[in-house]
């Protein structure tokens, strides 16, 4: 039930912010907002990151359908059940699902943070949400799933079952 709060309240947070742009940030124009690290830059991103695939917006309305129904059903399965794997699962999930509602409402996602200190692609807050919890599940997957999970099969058990 925590995860499901974090998640919800990280997507409500990323929409109010996104609104709070649209609202106040005519686009292709910015705010200060760190001076020198970041700014506030009102953008739309018509595909993913770095504006790969533009245009490509139902792709990525069924891949994230597809990712949640997925992570809803590891869950209800316990499929994922050491912290650091629900975690990592809820900032994927909220940040898919923040951009998810983006794509659906406008077709393309509103993004607003542009670094100052160098040339990066500008991002919102469920773009930082996918990013740390790819991350963070990537080390799930690494170096805890095959000794933390109940049922998880290694590699050397694989080899014994084909023996």
């Amino acid at each position: 039930m925590l995860y499901l709060i974090v998640c919800t309240a990280i997507v409500i947070l990323d929409q109010w912010f996104k609104g709070w742009v649209v609202a106040n940030i005519e686009l292709g124009t910015w705010k200060a907002f760190l001076p020198g690290i970041l700014r506030l830059t009102h953008a739309r991103n018509h595909g993913a990151a770095f504006s790969i695939l533009q245009n490509m917006r139902w792709l990525f309305v069924v891949i994230t359908a597809a990712f949640v129904i997925t992570v809803v059903w590891a869950y209800l399965k316990k499929r994922v059940t050491y912290p650091l794997g629900l975690w990592s699962l809820t900032a994927l999930t909220a940040g898919a699902i923040g951009n998810f509602i983006d794509r659906l409402r406008y077709g393309y996602v509103v993004d607003m943070f542009e670094t100052e200190f160098m040339n990066f692609a500008v991002f919102n807050i469920a773009d930082c949400f996918i990013t740390v919890g790819g991350i963070l599940f990537c080390i799930y997957l690494l170096f805890f799933y095959e000794k933390k999970e109940p049922g998880a099969l290694s590699k050397r058990d694989e080899d014994d079952e084909i023996d």
